[in-house]
């Protein structure tokens, strides 16, 4: 059967998709890692953003057109395993679980907890590890469930944002944006490494094409409003808390320390709420809405064992995989790692899971051009070769800045990497491995 028209029938709309997307890329960048990017790249950080979200466009139209072409779940993974190399395909998907469950979902619920302590006198790993649990149980309940949580927490997010901006733009002092580029080019590059996961969020909808709704017009749309919203929202809110506050009250701060500026008591509650929590829990939530994707992809291929991707009878959930992730987060959550690590971490495994995935787009145009010939956006083959050959450019220099801004990060993220190797040579050579076409991608080559 063709993939094309496997799973039209899915739970998740283009409102649905647009929610997941929007939570995967605001929750982090903006209220976990604002203050971080300050700090390095000083009254430009706003620039840092664009800068960020221009090399994410690059990727994110090639993979867009691999979603819309061949909608599937795990597509960050099946479609470099099925237009490049499994090995390949492996390691990206290790390397996004190390920094996912050693960074990005004990950044999101250790954030959480220092936005609440603003609020009352609380423990923030406690309660970070409540909002964990929470979601864990609400995923476990199956994906209709949790996009409609999305949908909810995404329409009080865009709100508080709002009234952050609004309420913040008259309180902006100019002299607090000069000189423009306080920690030169250099500051402005590394920022923009940092924030660069959290801007990829987007692309990570790919993941669960599979259970989208007309998926081949659906993901290219949900896309088309989402990227342009948080674009704006992340811009306008960067230059409200700096120009307000300065560089050196936000740098490694929340962004309550700008609220606290200019925003009345009921307001800065709502926007602690409504924005700051709502953020966090919609990238959590989405996290726990999209690796059991993986999982099952990874236990289709026989690389992980098959009961991580065993579904419950009355939800159809993968109880076993989604506890591993629940466990391995609060693992990392309890661990010594300051916040700043935790979002440095976090960015490897997105740069490094791009690059596949973009030479998987110029494989695909190439191998099967009518697939990508039926989408109604479909950009043409040279666009798509072009824009996914420089964001694997833009991609490889990011990896270099942030290495180079934080080598013992980057020598652990490599070092688990390269265990994740060493597991994938001995499970495949004991047999236990894939070798077999991808079922989902490769089955309507």
């Amino acid at each position: 059967m063709s993939v094309l028209t496997e799973r039209e029938g899915g739970d998740v709309g283009l409102l649905d998709a647009v929610a997941i997307e929007v939570g995967l890329v605001v929750g982090g960048a903006l209220f976990s890692l604002t203050g971080v990017a300050t700090g390095i790249a000083g009254t430009g950080v706003f620039v840092s953003f664009a800068l960020a979200f221009g090399i994410v466009v690059l990727g994110l139209v090639p993979t867009a057109m691999l979603g819309a072409a061949f909608p599937t779940t795990g597509g960050n993974y099946r479609y470099p395993r099925a237009f490049v190399s499994p090995f390949v395909a492996f390691l990206a998907a290790w390397g996004l679980g190390v920094s996912m469950f050693g960074g990005g979902l004990p950044l999101y619920a250790l954030t959480f907890g220092q936005y609440v302590e603003s609020l009352v006198a609380v423990d923030p790993v406690v309660v970070g590890l409540a909002v964990l649990t929470a979601f864990f149980l609400v995923n476990l309940a199956g994906i209709h469930v949790a996009a409609r949580v999305q949908v909810l927490l995404f329409v009080a997010l865009v709100a508080a944002l709002g009234v952050f901006v609004v309420g913040g733009a008259p309180a902006v002092d100019t002299a607090n944006l000069t000189p423009l580029f306080s920690t030169g080019p250099t500051g402005l590059v590394a920022g923009a490494a940092v924030l660069y996961f959290v801007c990829l969020g987007a692309n990570f909808v790919v993941d669960i094409g599979g259970d989208v709704r007309e998926a081949t017009v659906t993901l290219p749309q949900s896309l088309a409003i989402s990227v342009p919203l948080v674009l704006l929202l992340y811009v306008a809110t960067a230059v409200v808390a700096v120009g307000s506050v300065g560089v050196g009250a936000l740098t490694d701060e929340p962004l309550t320390v700008a609220a606290d500026a200019f925003l009345s008591p009921g307001l800065r509650g709502f926007f602690v709420v409504g924005g700051a929590l709502f953020a966090i829990t919609t990238s959590i939530n989405a996290v726990f809405i999209i690796v059991p994707k993986y999982l099952d992809a990874l236990a289709t291929d026989r690389l992980v064992p098959g009961v991580l991707a065993t579904t419950n009878d009355r939800f159809g959930t993968p109880h076993w995989g989604l506890a591993l992730v629940y466990l391995l987060s609060v693992l990392a959550l309890v661990s010594p790692l300051p916040i700043a690590e935790l979002g440095t971490l976090l960015g490897f495994g997105g740069i490094f899971l791009i690059v596949p995935v973009m030479l998987a787009a110029i494989r695909a145009v190439r191998r099967r051009p009518e697939a990508f010939a039926a989408v109604p956006s479909y950009v043409g083959r040279r666009a798509t070769t072009v824009l996914a050959a420089s964001a694997v450019v833009c991609n490889a220099l990011l990896f270099v800045v942030l290495a180079t801004q934080s080598p013992v990060v980057c020598a652990t993220w490599l070092g688990l990497v390269a265990l994740g190797a060493g597991y994938y040579l001995v499970r495949t050579r004991l047999g236990a491995g894939e070798r077999d076409p991808d079922p989902v991608v490769e089955g309507s080559l």
